[in-house]
């Protein structure tokens, strides 16, 4: 979607986005300072917020949020419980845990299991622009928390004033993701 008119995601640029964004969580999530206050599980996670860093945190929080709110409106219902590609990162991270839908990506569609295509929405142009124009931002805003935080007071201070060392997975996806 870079260096083009922001305008509503194809389904594949929807599942592109989701699985970047999917795969970020889980470099953040699953990140070894990522503390919980029980093990997490598919359907419920409480974050240790004293013993886990500040910096991971916020930028978990946020990267969550754009997740949430401005990616998964493109997908179809319940996607995110369904595809492995684009599931929570406990759920990715459960054996047992059955997926039903997969990723096609000759036809670019999200098939069940019975070969039923899944339909993706078409969200009004107003609403599309205004997510997509979200994650941009917000994107901006995680991407220089993770990636400057080291060298840039600014970025530093919005991720709650001190340095962290994301690791290279966690930057290397992050530039995927956001396109850094």
């Amino acid at each position: 979607m870079s260096g083009k008119k922001i305008e509503h995601p194809t389904p594949a640029e929807a599942f592109e986005l989701a699985t970047n964004h999917a795969a970020l969580l889980r470099g953040l999530f699953l990140h070894p300072e990522f503390k919980y206050a029980q093990p997490p599980t598919a359907d419920f996670v409480k974050p240790d917020t004293e013993k886990t860093p500040l910096p991971l945190l916020f930028v978990s929080e946020s990267a969550q949020k754009t997740y949430v709110e401005c990616v998964i409106p493109f997908l179809p219902a319940g996607a995110t419980r369904k595809c492995k590609d684009i599931g929570n990162p406990w759920a990715w991270s459960d054996p047992n845990y059955k997926w039903e839908w997969e990723w096609d990506a000759q036809t670019s569609t999200l098939k069940d299991s019975n070969g039923n295509v899944q339909e993706f929405p078409k969200l009004p142009e107003k609403a599309a622009f205004e997510k997509i124009s979200d994650v941009y931002t917000r994107g901006f805003i995680v991407g220089k928390g993770i990636l400057e935080n080291e060298t840039d007071m600014k970025a530093r201070l919005m991720i709650g004033g001190q340095t962290f060392d994301f690791g290279q997975e966690v930057r290397d996806l992050t530039n995927k993701t956001y396109k850094v």
